[in-house]
C-alpha cells in the first residue's frame, strides 16, 4: 500500500468531529425536524456528532440547486455552525456534479460551457439518477466550470454548512465535449476532479479536509472519506458492504464506510422496517469502521427500535470511548496509505488469511469478526498469537478457529492483543467537541483485563 501511496497520493487526515457518530436518512425536510431530533439526541445523552441532511435541503426534493431551502429549512437548522458552543452537530449536505434541466443555474451553466455541451440529444429515458437524468456533467476538466462549482459550495459552507456529501459521479455523460479530455479518459477519472473541488474548497473556508464521496477512482483516498453507496438492510447487504470495503482498503483508501444498518429495505424498497437484529448487528460494525453513518430510506434514529435502543446507546459509547484509538491509529494508516479497518495481510504467511473476507483487522491491534445472520453465531479464525476478549476477557491462543460460537446480540466477537495497551476516552461526552484528546488513557489488556463492559 505504501507503494500506492507513492503513485497516487497519501490520505489526508480527516478532522476529530467526523469520528463520531453521523445521523442520516433519505431525508430530512424542515428545520423543526432536525432541530427535534438534535434536541432529543442531547437530552437522552445519545452521543452524536453529525446530523447530515440529504436531499430535502433543495427547493425540489432530489433537484440540486445548491440553495437553501428557506422555506421548510428556515431558519437554517440550530446545529452549525459548530464553532458557536459546545454540544453542537456538525451538518453537511448532498449535491451533485450534475446541472438538471429546470435547474436555477442551467442557463449561466450552458452560456459559459460550465457543463459539457452535448453533440447529440441524449435519450429521453433516464437511467435512476445516472448522468442521463440531467441535462449536463459540470466540466472539472475547464478551471472556470471547476471555480463556478466551487463557489457554489462556498456559499453553503459560508453558512455553516460543515462537509459537502459528493454523491454520484461514477458516470458522465459521454456524447459531450469536455474541454481537457475526450470522455472515454474522462469517464473514470471524473470521481477524482469531482472530490478534489468539494475537498479543497470545504478546506479553504472550514480547515476541514473532508468530503462524504460515494464514487472513486486512484487519488481519490486523497480526499477522505467514501462510503459503500445503497446497500440493502439485510445480512447480505451488510456482508457485502465488508467484503466491498475490504477490497477498497486494499486499494490505499485508509477510511471507508457504510450505510448503517443499510440504505434500502425488503421487501419494499422505502417502507419495510430495518430487522431490529439487523440494526443492532450492523451498529457493532459501524462501531468498529474508520466512520460510523446512519442512514436510509426511511426512520434511522435509535428510538424508532426501542427493544434494542439501550444497547444501541451503550454502543455509541463505547464508539466515542474508542476514539483516541481510533484516531491514533488513522494517523498509522494514513502515513502508510492503508486501510484502518483492512484485510489480514498482518500474516501473509497464513494461507487462511487470504481467504478470508467476513473478518479483519481493526488498526493494529483489533481482530473484529461481524456476526451476519439471525442465529447469532458464526465461526472466527484466530491468527496467530495471543489474543483476548475484549467483552468477556477470556484468553485465546491463536493459529486455529473458533467454531460455531454462540454470540448474544449485545456483544460482538472482538479480539484484542494480549499485552496492547489502548488510548480510550475516560469520560462519558455528547460529541467530541467535548473531548480533550490529552486526557486519554491507556486501557491495558493485561491479567486483570475482565471485558470492556466489566472492567
Amino acid at each position: 500500500s505504501g507503494v500506492i501511496g507513492d503513485l497516487t497520493g497519501y490520505p489526508s487526515m480527516p478532522p476529530l468531529w467526523s469520528f463520531g457518530i453521523w445521523m442520516s436518512r433519505m431525508t430530512y425536510f424542515s428545520a423543526d425536524e432536525v432541530n427535534e431530533i438534535c434536541d432529543r439526541m442531547r437530552a437522552e445523552h445519545y452521543p452524536c456528532d453529525v446530523i447530515h441532511l440529504d436531499t430535502g435541503w433543495f427547493k425540489t426534493d432530489w433537484l440540486c440547486e445548491w440553495k437553501f431551502n428557506e422555506e421548510s429549512l428556515s431558519p437554517i437548522p440550530k446545529v452549525h455552525p459548530r464553532t458557536e458552543e459546545k454540544k453542537d452537530i456538525a451538518c453537511p449536505y448532498g449535491n451533485s456534479p450534475y446541472v438538471a434541466e429546470n435547474a436555477e443555474q442551467i442557463d449561466e451553466a450552458r452560456k459559459n460551457d460550465y457543463i459539457a455541451p452535448l453533440t447529440k440529444k441524449q435519450d429521453s429515458e433516464g437511467s435512476n439518477f445516472s448522468a442521463l437524468d440531467y441535462a449536463g456533467t459540470i466540466d472539472f476538466t475547464y478551471p472556470k466550470a471547476t471555480e463556478w462549482y466551487k463557489g457554489l459550495l462556498k456559499n453553503l459552507l459560508d453558512m455553516g454548512v460543515t462537509c459537502i456529501k459528493t454523491d454520484f459521479g461514477e458516470n458522465i455523460h459521454m456524447d459531450a465535449l469536455y474541454k481537457g479530455m475526450k470522455p472515454e479518459l474522462l469517464n473514470n477519472l471524473y470521481a477524482l476532479l469531482y472530490q478534489k473541488a468539494a475537498y479543497e474548497i470545504t478546506k479553504d473556508v472550514t480547515g476541514d479536509g473532508i468530503v462524504w464521496a460515494r464514487s472513486a477512482w486512484a487519488g481519490c483516498q486523497r480526499y477522505p472519506l467514501h462510503w459503500g453507496g445503497d446497500s440493502c438492510s439485510s445480512w447480505d447487504g451488510m456482508a457485502g458492504s465488508l467484503k466491498g470495503g475490504l477490497h477498497f482498503g486494499l486499494s490505499g483508501f485508509a477510511f471507508w464506510s457504510h450505510d448503517v444498518p443499510g440504505f434500502h429495505t425488503l421487501p419494499n424498497f422505502m417502507n419495510s422496517i430495518v430487522d431490529d437484529d439487523v440494526y443492532m448487528r450492523w451498529t457493532q460494525f459501524g462501531v468498529f469502521s474508520s466512520h460510523i453513518r446512519y442512514h436510509g430510506t426511511n426512520k434511522r434514529e435509535p428510538w424508532h427500535y426501542p427493544a434494542i435502543a439501550p444497547m444501541i446507546k451503550k454502543w455509541w459509547k463505547l464508539r466515542y470511548t474508542l476514539i483516541p484509538y481510533i484516531v491514533e491509529q488513522s494517523r498509522k494508516a494514513r502515513k502508510r496509505s492503508t486501510s484502518l479497518a483492512s484485510s489480514d495481510f498482518h500474516h501473509p504467511e497464513d494461507k487462511l488469511c487470504w481467504h478470508i473476507d467476513d473478518e479483519y483487522y481493526f488498526g493494529n491491534d483489533f481482530l473484529v469478526a461481524p456476526v451476519m445472520n439471525s442465529e447469532n453465531r458464526r465461526d472466527v479464525y484466530l491468527p496467530e498469537g495471543k489474543w483476548v476478549n475484549f467483552f468477556t476477557g477470556e484468553r485465546l491462543e491463536g493459529g486455529r478457529w473458533l467454531k460455531n460460537l454462540d454470540i448474544p446480540l449485545d456483544e460482538m466477537p472482538v479480539y484484542v492483543r494480549q499485552g496492547a495497551t489502548i488510548p480510550v476516552y475516560p469520560d462519558e461526552v455528547e460529541c467530541t467537541d467535548d473531548m480533550d484528546l490529552s486526557k486519554s488513557i491507556g486501557l491495558h489488556i493485561d491479567p486483570h483485563f475482565k471485558g470492556i463492559f466489566k472492567n
